[in-house]
């Protein structure tokens, strides 16, 4: 195991579990009460976060949809949001590289760019931080989007993966490796993943 990366990925996690009585205090202040154990026991076996919370507005007739519930009162800059802390993204890639993994650009789609040429540059700033791979196949990438990021990757040398962003019954629709019911990712790009990682 490496040290340094376990040592950051303690601090986050660390981070966010101090993050989670941090929003529910927010939402009690608004008259809405959730504990801890509330929370633990919705979690389960995962993380607990966000989407958790969410899902008890939902169960306390708060909201009637997850989304809702970013919306209004957990989202970015909402009522109950709480910052959450961040590892710096060149050290983020070295300590990913310095323990021998693939850092990759989890599902880009999704990120908030003004252009299409935003995403080319930051791919190029990335690549020289060792950033090496990016999310190709993805359930929310349109045809067209992932055809881009096909480009994008050979463009740039990257190594391309695939994910259904699959988290348990928090999000039952979405099923381990398939997403929707509709998502495929090539053998070839694990055969590849394989090849780089010996």
């Amino acid at each position: 195991s490496d040290v340094p990366l376990n040592q950051s990925l303690a601090q986050l996690q660390s981070a966010r579990e101090n993050r989670n009585p941090k929003i529910l205090a927010r939402l009690e202040k608004l008259g809405i009460p959730i504990t801890m154990q509330e929370l633990l026991e919705v979690a389960g076996d995962g993380q607990a976060g966000r989407p958790h919370i969410a899902k008890l507005l939902i169960d306390k007739k708060i909201v009637a949809t997850i989304e809702e519930a970013f919306d209004r009162y957990l989202g970015t800059g909402k009522v109950a949001y709480v910052d959450k802390f961040r590892i710096d993204c060149a050290k983020a890639l070295q300590l990913i590289n310095d323990a021998d993994g693939i850092a990759v650009l989890a599902h880009p789609g999704l990120l908030e760019l003004n252009s299409d040429q935003h995403l080319t540059e930051i791919l190029q700033e990335l690549k020289g931080m060792g950033l090496g791979g990016i999310e190709v196949y993805y359930p929310e990438h349109s045809p067209r989007q992932t055809r881009r990021y096909i480009e994008l990757a050979k463009r740039f040398d990257l190594l391309m993966t695939g994910g259904s962003d699959f988290h348990g019954s928090i999000h039952p629709v979405i099923k381990m490796g398939t997403g929707r019911g509709d998502l495929t990712v090539p053998f070839d790009v694990y055969e590849k993943l394989i090849q780089f990682s010996n």
